[in-house]
Formats: structure tokens, sequence, C-alpha cells
């Protein structure tokens, strides 16, 4: 019985150990994923740029598979030395692929599109490099984020017959 008395309050305590460890954890982990929200917010909206700048490309591509000739003539009539009118135009006309947007979080983002031609003469092939450009903007107007997509379309030059 005496024994008994000396170890009542051993359980209390124990309990009392066990509750504050178990605190010191769950205050460590709140702590830990508190601090690793910003970084994951930023990746979102890295992801969010990257996926416009790919449809972007996407669309850039589908223009040029689909009217070829105003591409080539603007990029010849830039290489003749003619001015870079015609290339702006058929670039910077195009609301699809140079433009500005809010979404639906009210983000403001800017991109740009840029394509080029890249000629090989040995293996008589050309490509369509096309490049875009997003920026996130600040409520200020200040570019916040900046992600570039690049895409090159192959193609093989086929005489004329």
């Amino acid at each position: 019985m005496n024994q008994f008395k000396q170890n009542r309050g051993m359980a209390l305590i124990i309990v009392l150990v066990l509750s504050m460890f178990l605190l010191i954890v769950a205050i460590s982990y709140i702590r830990d994923n508190s601090q690793n929200r910003p970084i994951n917010e930023r990746h979102f909206e890295r992801a969010q740029a990257d996926f416009l700048g790919q449809g972007i490309v996407q669309l850039a591509a589908m223009k040029f598979k689909k009217r070829p000739a105003e591409f080539y003539y603007a990029y010849r009539a830039m290489r003749a030395g003619l001015g870079d009118a015609a290339m702006r135009s058929y670039l910077n006309n195009d609301t699809t692929l140079n433009g500005e947007f809010n979404d639906s979080v009210n983000q403001r983002y800017r991109f740009a599109t840029q394509m080029q031609l890249i000629t090989n003469q040995l293996y008589q092939t050309d490509g369509i490099r096309i490049v875009v450009t997003v920026e996130q903007l600040s409520e200020a107007g200040e570019v916040v984020l900046t992600r570039v997509q690049e895409h090159i379309i192959e193609a093989v030059r086929r005489p004329i017959q």
C-alpha cells in the first residue's frame, strides 16, 4: 500500500509529457507547412504561365501550318532589306499571338511571339523556330514572372515540279 501511494501521480506526469511532445510535433508541422505555402503558390504561377506559353506556341504552329506562304513572304521581305513591316504584320496584328489579358483571379499576363526561319543547306531542311515569352504583371504593371517557351517545326524541302 505504501508503494502505491508513492507512484500515485506518475500517470499524470507521463500523460503531460506525452501531450507536450505531441504539441511540439504539431506546432513544428504547422510552422513548416506555413513556410512552404508561398513556394507552392509561385510554382502554380510558373506552371500557369508555362501552359499559356505552350498554348500560344501551338496556335503559332497551327497558323504556320495552315498558311505558310504568308510567313515565308514576310520573312523573305525582311531578309531582302525591305523592312520588317510584313513580319510585324504577320505576328503583331494577330492578337492570339501577341497581347495581354487578365485571368479569372485577376492576374495580368502579357505575351509576345517571335518566329524565325532556320535553314540547313547540307540536309535541305528548314525549321521554323517559335519563341513565346509570357510575363506576369503586378497591379502596378511591373514584371513579376517571365517564362519562355520554344518550339521548332522541321520541314524537308521539296523540289518545285
